[in-house]
Parts: C-alpha cells; structure tokens; sequence
C-alpha cells in the first residue's frame, strides 16, 4: 500500500470515532436534563469532571474530522494528480 492509501484508511476509520464521541457527549447531556431542561449534577466535583471530559472529546472529535477530511481531501488530489 502507498501512503496516501494508508492516510485514506486510517481517516475513513477516524470519521466514525469522532461522531461517536459527539453523539457520547450529547447522550450524557440529555440524560442529566431535569423536567425544566436544565443540566443537573450531584456535586461540583462531577459538574467539573464532566465539563472536562465532555469538552476534550468535543474538541477532541473535531480535531478528528478536521484531520480525517484532509485525509480524505489529499488522497483525492493524489488520485486525480
């Protein structure tokens, strides 16, 4: 296999994963919703872990699509070039 072919792989593989992550992160918010619609936590402390962990795989999976796009935009222009 060539590089790009590889790169090709490894950001077909890499799309998925970050959609997971976004639809992980938005399954949790939703199950922490009250009636009214507001976000509800136990402590301060897993308010805060929560924040932490849910917005690095938020920001996480964006870095991921970001980069598996080029991916997929590179191999494009390889093929055609």
């Amino acid at each position: 296999m060539e590089d790009a072919e590889i790169v090709l792989m490894f950001s077909l593989l890499a799309i998925p994963v970050a959609i997971w992550l976004q639809l992980w992160v938005r399954n949790r918010k939703e199950s922490r919703r009250n009636v009214m619609g507001e976000e509800e936590f136990e402590d301060t402390g897993r308010a805060f872990f929560s924040i932490i962990i849910e917005g690095t795989a938020i920001i996480g999976g964006l870095i991921m699509i970001i980069i598996a796009s080029s991916g997929v935009v590179k191999y494009i222009v390889n093929f055609y070039t």
